[in-house]
């Protein structure tokens, strides 16, 4: 069975305070968000799960509620670069789901198949009207994403030997989760199923942030921790 290796990709950041993704807890405490993406191989094959934000959706330095934000096809292609992949070798690209900062540069990737759940392109078709008006979804991908080789899944299926996708609505209604095999156990790839660790350890006293910095944070104290898997999360190195 192949054993995969997993290698996080940042494809631009956006900062913003961790009240807006922990309502009400940590209240003025900044923190920046990498727009990320992750490169998998087992040594022959090229994935990438997920592909940014396109760059048109941030307007003067701007982004999501107006937050301070970088990113665009030139972060994905200089990500590659520094693991030594071009666009092209890129075979198979899978999407968490398909909001604006998750599926932004499909188009450098004319030759993969685009794989999703079924439920995403539906929500893509005809999203909630508050997606809308917050602009979650780019539906100019539309025209984008049928012009390319989609796989559309419905629901738990391994995608391949040592992959599995895993259907957990809410964030969106074809939001999917990676559980991927590594010499080092199963990882899974959340999503913003789980934007960052605080969400789905609660009981985390402490934060490491992308500078490395460690800063103390609320508990919250209607959850409790359960340490099912382990959830890939960005820290740089110190290299």
């Amino acid at each position: 069975m192949p054993r995969w290796k997993i290698t996080p990709l940042v494809f631009g950041t956006i900062d913003v305070k961790k009240e807006q993704l922990t309502t009400g807890l940590d209240i003025g405490l900044p923190i920046t968000i990498p727009y990320l993406g992750f490169y998998l191989t087992d040594g022959k094959a090229h994935l990438l799960v997920d592909n940014g934000i396109n760059s048109k959706y941030i307007v003067d330095g701007k982004a999501w509620a107006g937050s301070p934000a970088v990113g665009g096809q030139d972060f994905v292609i200089n990500a590659l670069a520094s693991v030594g992949i071009e666009p092209a070798q890129i075979e198979t690209v899978i999407y968490t789901h398909l909001h604006n900062d998750h599926a932004g540069n499909c188009h450098l990737f004319p030759g993969a198949t685009h794989v999703f759940q079924e439920a995403e392109w539906k929500e893509l078709l005809d999203p909630l009207p508050s997606m809308k008006i917050r602009g979650d979804y780019d539906q100019g991908l539309i025209p984008d994403l049928s012009g390319l080789r989609c796989l559309k899944v419905v629901g738990d299926t391994e995608i391949l030997d040592g992959i599995k996708l895993i259907h957990t609505p809410g964030h969106t209604a074809g939001s999917q989760c990676l559980m991927v095999e590594t010499k080092d156990g199963v990882f899974n790839i959340a999503g913003d199923t789980v934007h960052i660790l605080a969400i789905a350890f609660p009981q985390m006293d402490t934060m490491i942030l992308m500078d490395r910095t460690i800063v103390p944070r609320s508990r919250n104290r209607f959850n409790k921790r359960r340490d099912f898997c382990r959830i890939i999360w960005y820290v740089p190195s110190n290299t």
